[in-house]
């Protein structure tokens, strides 16, 4: 499929600007390289220093290698940074709602990114929140869920400010529960072989946390978004999308 767009495009694309075309799948393929846009360490979503390098950066690599182009990586923190980098892609975005955004256009869902209230293996099971009355929760600073907890009078710990902190806290016995996505509860256990008992935080807290993760694409347009979609669909068939996720301990939708 692609190999076709590449021919008929890379003629189109002369007649127009870059400024005109920057995103578009026609520029992508024009310059021959995919710009992703990525954080440089929030494993094990993306790592600049660790290998493998993160899920997001496989994602983008898989996709780049069906487009037939090179994959380029601007390591960014804050996202308006992206601006200035010029980037095509995030292969890590929440979809909510229709998809729409004012700042990409967002794709199709590949994963869903779903909140896990963790303990330790040999602890007693969480039914509800009358059991975390006992116990100190790690949770991000500000969330849903921090305000959910806070609001029952369970004690929270906000000091431990990604899930990959969080988890080590739980598992250096520093708090009794964490709150964290599937994805870093899965990483976690793989890495260090240590069993977690998993609860669905969002029916023991009683509040929406759980979403569908995509690609953002920026200044793209329909076209592009659709062929975007299409490569999702043709990695999940082929099985490099279940393959390559599952590296990490979650399964594609």
């Amino acid at each position: 499929m692609f190999t076709t767009i590449k021919k008929l495009t890379l003629l189109s694309c002369v007649l127009l600007s870059p400024l005109a075309t920057a995103g578009t799948l026609e520029h992508i393929i024009e310059k021959g390289e995919l710009h992703l846009c990525a954080h440089p360490a929030q494993m094990p979503f993306s790592s600049r220093a660790e290998k493998p390098k993160g899920f997001q950066i496989d994602v983008a690599k898989a996709i780049a290698e069906k487009l037939d182009v090179s994959l380029k990586t601007s390591w960014i923190m804050p996202r308006r940074q992206a601006k200035k980098v010029g980037c095509d892609l995030y292969s890590g975005v929440a979809r909510l709602g229709d998809g729409d955004s004012k700042y990409m256009l967002i794709s199709d869902p590949y994963l869903r990114l779903e909140f896990k209230l963790v303990t330790l293996k040999n602890k007693a099971p969480i039914h509800n929140l009358d059991d975390l009355k006992t116990m100190v929760v790690g949770v991000s600073s500000g969330s849903i869920a921090s305000h959910a907890l806070s609001s029952k009078n369970v004690e929270i710990a906000v000091r431990f400010a990604d899930e990959a902190s969080r988890l080590q806290a739980l598992a250096d016995g520093l708090i009794d529960a964490a709150i964290v996505s599937n994805v870093s509860s899965g990483w976690f256990q793989r890495q260090h072989g240590q069993q977690l008992t998993e609860v669905d935080a969002e029916k023991v807290l009683n509040v929406g946390l759980n979403y569908d993760y995509a690609l953002g694409l920026r200044k793209a347009d329909q076209k592009t978004r659709e062929a975007f979609n299409q490569v999702l669909v043709d990695l999940k068939k082929e099985g490099t999308l279940p393959t390559l996720l599952n590296e990490y301990g979650v399964s594609p939708l």
